[in-house]
């Protein structure tokens, strides 16, 4: 037999295991923390090794395209900036200020055309970024030059030089000589446009007229090597390597490092070779010098040559932080990993005391006998964990569906006053535990009482007063929405309902329930046809004060008027209830239903009892005055039974019948119930009365067929035994119990034989004889009767 296992009354972790058990548990433990730290250090060993081989592989050449794709979008915008100098020029060139007027004008007279020129040569200089200086050259009449100013020239090779752009290229087109700059040198070929050094400043030219074939100047454009440097310099996306543009012949026009060594024009020779040895491919990656760079090459086409620009960058310049960081990460993990195999054992001890501390917290009856052995710590506190999250959700869940019925239960008892031992900070407090904001608030208490239901008949039965309340509220509850920010609404079942609102304290809440009210008048009428009367109470700034409002309202609607239509009262306006001391009491109408009550004459007495109605409310009388009207009838009428000899307690199965009038506010619906619960009853049981001794004859003759049914009936026998004729017998018997002689004396005589065929084994014969009937007779009328023959109903009875 075990040992019984000890429970440590102190508060450290409880044992319920032995210490094989407790050895069991560390292992797993340190085990479970040395796989947790394996999987959490692999994945960054894996990370650092497949990063360090992505690297040298396939990255490369994702950045090749990357490069390919940045150099393409980068060189359209070169290309964009070329062509917009172009396009711009070219405006300019076809201006009529640089027309064949020119050719004549006199700049020295015409001082203003000649400040127009220059001032437009600003203009041109200033339109884009790129752009250093602009320059009119006039061949004719005599060799002039705009720059800054006007210039007349007269040094001869100064006009050779600048007379050498209108012999030069197409009407437009593109150089690198500068006649400035040229003055005192030989002159090149004419043939030849591109042909200095990449330190040169590239030049638009653009002849004048630009419609005539027979220029006489020349629009100059010289750019800025500075910034076509710069612009040309973002095809590299880094600071490292070389970007250059160069012409069909292969001559460098414009180098993104304009101070190159010979290093860098070594590499830069070395480039266009092998930009030559690739032709088809736009983008290859070229290694030199141990460094491998991504090299991307495109066509400029201009106006009268295409270029070509050639951009190369490292690939170290990515590669380098990348296999920096895989390294990092390798030795990290590596690190981490040693760490952790260092530290499992002392962490192992650490982690069990507060994960079994918690278990117990959670499962304070565990034990090993109803405890899955398979599970381990960490499932049975998941598993727990999952239960009380169920079982928390779920609470929540049904508090959540019941919220808005403790709401309307706690308005219900507060206003009817049975939390009256409460005080002010409780009642508050609970409030705020339902979800009211009542700090700052005022109370409003409004009740409805809806009348006309007696013409609803058609849509409604006596029994849906509960039903028609159940929608008149659900109406209640859309409209104020539209109004009030808190409300609750209670549902009395009984054609009447009360509704709280809870309003801030500076707000117009009773004006805002004025036209609530108006608006809950108009959907009534539309939506159930009913009339309303809603009646506002004075506003409250504590709830202890709403049970002593409701009372005043309870008792001050007994005074409103009864006229038909809705009603909007104020209980602080004594206006809205008319008192009306002139109404006098029918007494003449009344004994006008007492005697037709006393004849049976149901029609009359329902006659009778409308006018006796339309003389009460003739006046406006108030519904206090109306029921305690209809209260004194309901006594006559009680008083008349006792002197006919019919107990009222007895008729009306012992209900207080003044208590259920009282409850009963409408006029419509007064009436129609003292015809039904009152004087249907009474007129009933004079019926019976005068019938009694026809019931007595019919009873004697029931009890003769009960006890005789096996021996030959008929109905003139059993009328000779009550001295009756047998029509007269027939008609009492039909009367009284609702079917024919001979149906009962069939329905005894078949319930006698069924029993029989269930309970005896007796032959269908003497069945037959039995019950008063031959035997072929006996088959054919109890297949009528129960649709198939004895013998089948007794086997069927005995589940054959």
């Amino acid at each position: 037999m075990e040992p019984a296992r000890k429970v440590r009354p102190s508060g450290r972790l409880t044992r319920w295991t032995g210490l094989t058990t407790g050895r069991h548990k560390g292992r797993f433990y340190r085990n479970s923390l040395i796989l947790i730290l394996l999987i959490a250090s692999i994945p960054g060993l894996i990370t650092g090794i497949v990063m360090y081989q992505l690297v040298v592989g396939r990255m490369e050449n994702e950045f090749n395209q990357m490069h390919q794709s940045q150099i393409e979008n980068r060189a359209r915008n070169v290309d964009d900036q070329l062509a917009y100098l172009e396009m711009t020029l070219s405006h300019w060139a076809f201006e009529p200020r640089f027309g064949n007027a020119l050719r004549t004008l006199d700049f020295v007279y015409y001082f203003n055309e000649t400040q127009e020129i220059v001032t437009t040569l600003y203009v041109l200089q200033g339109s884009h970024p790129l752009i250093q200086s602009a320059q009119l050259y006039l061949q004719e009449p005599k060799p002039i030059l705009f720059n800054r100013d006007y210039n007349e020239l007269k040094d001869v090779p100064k006009i050779q030089a600048y007379d050498r752009y209108l012999t030069m290229g197409n009407h437009v087109y593109w150089t690198d000589w500068l006649a400035s700059q040229s003055s005192d040198k030989s002159l090149p070929a004419q043939n030849s446009l591109l042909h200095t050094d990449p330190g040169n400043a590239l030049v638009l030219v653009h002849k004048i007229p630009g419609e005539s074939i027979h220029p006489f100047g020349a629009l100059i454009i010289t750019l800025d090597n500075e910034k076509v440097a710069s612009l040309l310099k973002t095809l590299t996306p880094y600071d490292e390597g070389l970007t250059f543009l160069m012409d069909p012949e292969g001559n460098t026009l414009v180098s993104g490092n304009p101070v190159a060594g010979k290093a860098d024009l070594a590499f830069e020779q070395q480039l266009k070779e092998e930009v030559a040895l690739h032709p088809d491919s736009h983008s290859f990656l070229f290694k030199y010098e141990d460094e491998t760079y991504s090299v991307s090459y495109g066509s400029l086409s201009r106006i009268d040559s295409d270029w070509t620009y050639v951009s190369a960058a490292p690939l170290t310049s990515v590669t380098s932080p990348v296999k920096l960081v895989s390294k990092i990460i390798v030795i990290a993990s590596t690190g981490s990993l040693m760490l952790g195999l260092v530290l499992s054992w002392f962490a192992s001890r650490r982690i069990y005391s507060p994960v079994a501390r918690m278990l117990h917290l959670l499962m304070p009856g565990r034990n090993d006998a109803t405890t899955d052995t398979r599970l381990d710590e960490f499932q049975l506190l998941e598993q727990q964990w999952n239960e009380l999250t169920s079982q928390s959700l779920t609470a929540r869940r049904q508090l959540q569906e019941q919220l808005p019925h403790l709401r309307d239960s706690f308005v219900l008892q507060l206003v009817q006053g049975h939390l009256y031992a409460y005080n002010e900070q409780d009642l508050r407090q609970r409030m705020r535990n339902l979800g009211f904001e009542v700090e700052g608030r005022q109370f409003l208490l409004l009740q409805m009482y809806f009348t006309g239901y007696a013409q609803l008949q058609g849509r409604f039965g006596s029994q849906d007063t509960g039903l028609v309340t159940f929608a008149a509220v659900n109406i209640i509850e859309e409209v104020a929405k539209n109004y009030f920010s808190q409300i609750s609404v209670m549902n009395f079942h009984d054609l009447s309902s009360a509704m709280l609102v809870i309003a801030p304290e500076d707000e117009p809440v009773k004006s805002q329930a004025l036209l609530w009210g108006q608006e809950l008048v108009e959907v009534m009428g539309q939506t159930l046809k009913m009339n309303v009367t809603v009646m506002i109470s004075r506003p409250a700034a504590s709830p202890q004060e709403l049970p002593g409002i409701f009372v005043e309202m309870e008792q001050a609607v007994a005074y409103r008027s009864v006229e038909d239509g809705s009603q909007i009262l104020d209980l602080e306006d004594e206006q809205c209830f008319r008192r009306t001391e002139e109404a006098s009491y029918p007494l003449g109408l009344e004994r006008e239903i007492l005697q037709a009550i006393r004849l049976g004459k149901k029609d009359e007495a329902e006659r009778v009892l409308e006018q006796f109605m339309t003389e009460v409310i003739r006046a406006g009388s108030s519904e206090f005055q109306v029921q305690q009207m209809m209260l004194q009838l309901l006594g006559s009428i009680q008083h008349m039974m006792l002197q006919t000899g019919v107990t009222p307690y007895k008729l009306f199965g012992g209900c207080n019948m003044y208590e259920r009038l009282s409850t009963i506010r409408e006029p419509a619906q007064m009436m129609k119930w003292m015809i039904g619960e009152v004087l249907l009853p009474y007129v009933h049981e004079i019926e019976m009365r005068s019938h009694e001794p026809l019931k007595q004859v019919v009873e004697r003759t029931m009890l003769l067929i009960d006890e005789n049914y096996r021996n030959e009936l008929s109905l003139e026998s059993c009328a000779d035994a009550e001295q009756m004729t047998p029509y007269a017998l027939s008609k009492a018997f039909k009367q009284v119990s609702g079917m024919n002689f001979i149906d009962y004396l069939t329905r005894v005589r078949m319930d006698a034989a069924k029993q029989l065929l269930r309970e005896t084994t007796m032959k269908i014969n003497d069945i037959a004889g039995a019950v008063g009937y031959q035997h072929s007779y006996f088959n054919r009328i109890f297949k009528k009767q129960e649709g198939l023959t004895p013998s089948q109903y007794r086997d069927q009875w005995q589940g054959k």
